[in-house]
């Protein structure tokens, strides 16, 4: 009733990324890029050695600092230690009492620390636009496209980019700035977004979509 050890496996790469069936390039005046729970806690799971957790780490740190860059909004999710039943609710069945407040493993890893500028959203349930503002938040700045990186694709990151497709928000995942409890799963998360709610991209090709808007 809690999360599994997770074996190391290797990062999905562009040419392995099922075909999108969208074809949605990011603007960088429409754009925010999420870092999902990218706390300590949920990458304690895995040996940090071994991949995909470098090429994740590296990977989304491209992002943010491209980001940084341009002047697009960086937004970070993270949930709380010690939650109550009552935050919790459904959740403790599946995956027991979350994370236990003081611990080291709360805090957003040191890699990808927020900067003075970023948002830090309190992450209550898989989708990063449950039980807060997100939403209102990004329409606020005339937006409409998100950019998600972070772990586990099969689970958050993905109920992300399909509410955000819900939301008429267009949805990248970058997929190789994912990590997840197997390859499978993964591949699993890809797919389902790539034919139903987003578009999945590589790292160097978001960069390089970015880079490109700032040429015009």
């Amino acid at each position: 009733m809690t999360i599994p050890r997770i074996a190391g496996y290797a990062m999905p790469q562009a040419g392995s990324f099922p075909v999108n069936k969208v074809n949605w390039r990011i603007e960088t005046d429409r754009a925010v890029l999420l870092v999902h729970d990218m706390q300590q806690y949920f990458l304690d799971f895995y040996d940090q050695t071994q991949a995909p957790i470098p090429e994740l780490i590296q990977n989304c740190r491209k992002l943010i600092d491209q980001c940084h860059a341009v002047g697009i909004p960086v937004y970070y999710t993270a949930q709380p230690g010690d939650q109550t039943p009552e935050h919790r609710q459904l959740l403790t069945d599946f995956w027991g009492k979350g994370l236990a407040s003081g611990e080291k493993t709360v805090p957003i890893i040191s890699a990808l620390e927020p900067a003075e500028q970023d948002t830090v959203l309190t992450k209550w349930r898989y989708s990063a636009f449950k039980k807060i503002d997100f939403e209102q938040q990004i329409k606020a700045q005339n937006r409409d496209q998100l950019i998600i990186c972070g772990v586990y694709a099969h689970i958050g990151c993905l109920m992300t980019a399909a509410e955000a497709f819900m939301l008429d928000i267009q949805a990248f995942l970058a997929g190789d700035a994912l990590a997840d409890f197997s390859l499978e799963e993964h591949r699993m998360a890809l797919n389902y977004a790539a034919g139903r709610c987003a578009r999945v991209v590589d790292t160097a090709s978001i960069i390089q979509d970015i880079h490109s808007g700032e040429q015009k």
